[in-house]
């Protein structure tokens, strides 16, 4: 009885997560809007900036960045500042 039972079980759920499959691809593309047509969707509706990135006076600060290279690494990668 359980070998019998076992290929129909297994075949619906290939089948569900089949349609699951194509139901979350179909909605993928959907969403594929040209990207300046696209909302910034943020749960605040506001563009995010890291504070450690303002000065004082809220600003984006116009310092260099640090950059952190590690001993063992091939070769650091050239920077746009460079």
């Amino acid at each position: 009885m359980l070998s019998a039972l076992f290929p129909l079980v297994y075949g619906s759920v290939f089948v569900f997560l089949l349609v699951q499959a194509f139901r979350m691809m179909r909605l993928s593309s959907s969403s594929t809007a040209p990207a300046n047509s696209r909302r910034r969707t943020d749960r605040t509706g506001l563009l995010t900036t890291h504070p450690e990135l303002l000065d004082a006076n809220g600003s984006i600060t116009g310092e260099d960045l640090l950059v952190v290279h590690f001993p063992g690494q091939d070769r650091p990668e050239a920077s746009i500042t460079d």
